[in-house]
């Protein structure tokens, strides 16, 4: 028999339910896409870089490595094989000579746009039957996460840059 005077106690911290559910739509969302990008034989990453240079051609390596969510090593070797296959052009800078403005060629713009439209099908696949204000309180709430999250790995490097101080 259960003492009626039994507390619940939860199986996992508040909220932890909806990151789960967060990382669960964001790993589909990466399958169903990666998935529809390999069928012009890209991946996230090369999206990311082809929508990034179609919205603001001539871009620096350095900006467009700030602009995307991969490394400066990873966007180095992206753009070495679009280059190679005719996609994207370093040119010369028109104030620093020593930089290279990044521009998409003709079949970069238009595989640009056909990845762009893959990336389009399938967000509105995901926001289906979801109200605009739903969408908005979405946006909302994790542009507040992301914030805080930033916060979080600002004050871990600030922390880590201390320790080490300390020790030497």
């Amino acid at each position: 028999m259960k003492n009626s005077n039994s507390v619940k106690v939860a199986s996992a911290p508040h909220g932890t339910q909806a990151w789960l559910s967060t990382i669960r739509a964001y790993n589909l969302c990466e399958t169903a896409l990666s998935a529809r990008l390999a069928q012009q034989g890209l991946r996230i990453g090369d999206l990311e870089v082809l929508a990034t240079l179609v919205t603001t051609p001539g871009i620096t390596q350095m900006e467009l490595a700030a602009r995307c969510f991969i490394t400066k090593s990873a966007v180095s070797m992206l753009l070495t094989q679009m280059e190679a296959k005719g996609l994207v052009t370093r040119d010369v800078h028109d104030i620093d000579s020593r930089a290279k403005q990044l521009v998409l060629t003709a079949s970069g713009k238009k595989l640009a746009t056909l990845a762009m439209q893959m990336q389009a099908e399938v967000v509105a696949v995901m926001v289906a039957g979801v109200a605009d204000s739903e969408i908005a309180v979405i946006d909302s709430v994790m542009r507040q996460v992301s914030e805080r999250l930033e916060n979080l790995i600002a004050a871990d490097k600030k922390l880590t840059v201390l320790k080490t101080k300390i020790q030497d």
